[in-house]
């Protein structure tokens, strides 16, 4: 029960969190585009940051941007054919976050750094790992902050699994396995019918989205990069079957003799009579070092809920749920954006975060995107047209 009414009491903060008073220095973000990750990822956790306003919005759709800006209560909206260029030209401002489909990722950030504003970029960086290096060079030659939204890193929960193996209290890993896979849901739960994660052009596939975690979780619980991908198996998506993957299941190896593997689906088919059956929810990280095991389950999201299952041999299992900070900074609400929100600002700031990527972490996730879909004999999403210098 106990877990219940905290599970229901962080829920209802983190919907409508406490409103913390701005500062007059505060930074003000521009939003391009009315995604539907940005109440998630910016929107909400920067209602209780006192060093972060939403100050602007931009969709090529009036109507849709006026009623982004009215729903979320950003007062400024750049809309039509110019409106991204125009929102990055406003000198009121600091930063852009930028959440369009993964093909404009490039582009726009570009555009964005050459304008001299910092970026916070929604996952994956950008369509390729050369797309990714030239980002990453823009923003240390003109001396502006550009992260990648892998936002989970950022939570208690997830560098408290890291600490356990640092420990090595159970040994050195000997394999890991991360999974993110949903079941096949009714269009607009999580997936629309005409998705932009659906179309290779716009930078789509399942290793392009939600196969960014586990990937990325592999390498963050191992604190290495793979050698080789020894094996990757793909299952087309119905709409391009030969481009874009609905599912991937992929091998590595890592340096130690540690094996490790990923999996990822947008839609696993149902089970039992005539597959009307779902399938659970599969968004675990699956640890197996040499005196026991560590079983993480719901990595990915674990503000809303998790468990770390930590399974010393010949002992007791004991589970752990961290939801704040050792140190007693934060809240047990806040979610794993409002944390990288925390330490986006303060590297902006000159301070010093709590947690922060090293900085060819994206272009490096991207080679192993890259390697991944080549293994699979799928194409590698294609680079942006449009080149900013």
């Amino acid at each position: 029960m106990a877990g219940l009414l905290g599970f229901l009491k962080r829920l209802r903060a983190l919907n409508d969190p406490p409103r913390a008073v701005k500062n007059a220095d505060a930074l003000r973000f521009g939003i391009l585009g009315a995604a539907r990750i940005g109440p998630d990822a910016l929107i909400t956790p920067a209602k209780s940051h006192s060093e972060v306003v939403v100050a602007a919005v931009a969709s090529r759709n009036s109507e849709k941007a006026i009623q982004y800006a009215k729903t979320h209560q950003i007062p400024k909206v750049y809309s039509g054919e110019e409106c991204y260029q125009k929102l990055i030209e406003d000198p009121e401002i600091d930063v852009i976050y930028n959440p369009l489909p993964n093909s404009l990722h490039y582009e726009w950030t570009m555009r964005a750094l050459k304008a001299g504003k910092h970026v916070l970029v929604e996952k994956p960086i950008a369509d390729t790992a050369e797309e990714a290096r030239e980002m990453i060079s823009s923003a240390e030659q003109k001396g502006l902050v550009l992260l990648e939204a892998i936002h989970y890193t950022f939570y208690p929960a997830v560098q408290r699994v890291k600490e356990i193996i640092n420990s090595k209290e159970l040994g050195n890993i000997k394999s890991v396995k991360a999974s993110f896979a949903v079941p096949t849901l009714p269009n607009g739960i999580i997936f629309l019918k005409d998705d932009v994660r659906f179309n290779y052009d716009l930078g789509g596939g399942a290793t392009m989205d939600m196969g960014v975690y586990p990937l990325s979780a592999v390498r963050y619980f191992t604190s290495s990069d793979p050698l080789e991908v020894t094996s990757a198996t793909s299952i087309g998506h119905a709409l391009d079957p030969q481009r874009i993957d609905r599912s991937m299941h992929t091998f590595f190896s890592f340096p130690g003799s540690i094996s490790a593997e990923t999996f990822v689906d947008f839609q696993m088919p149902g089970w039992g009579p005539f597959g009307l059956l779902p399938r659970a929810l599969k968004i675990s990280v699956y640890i197996i070092l040499e005196g026991g095991e560590i079983d993480f389950y719901n990595f990915a999201v674990p503000h809303l809920y998790h468990s770390i299952k930590v399974k010393p041999r010949g002992k007791k299992t004991r589970v752990e749920k961290v939801y704040k900070r050792p140190d007693g900074y934060g809240e047990e609400w806040w979610s794993t954006y409002r944390y990288q929100l925390d330490a986006f600002v303060d590297r902006v700031r000159g301070r010093t975060p709590q947690a922060w990527p090293t900085a060819n972490e994206p272009m490096i996730q991207m080679e192993w995107v890259e390697k991944t879909y080549t293994k699979a004999d799928m194409p590698v999403r294609p680079a942006s047209a449009s080149k900013v210098m």
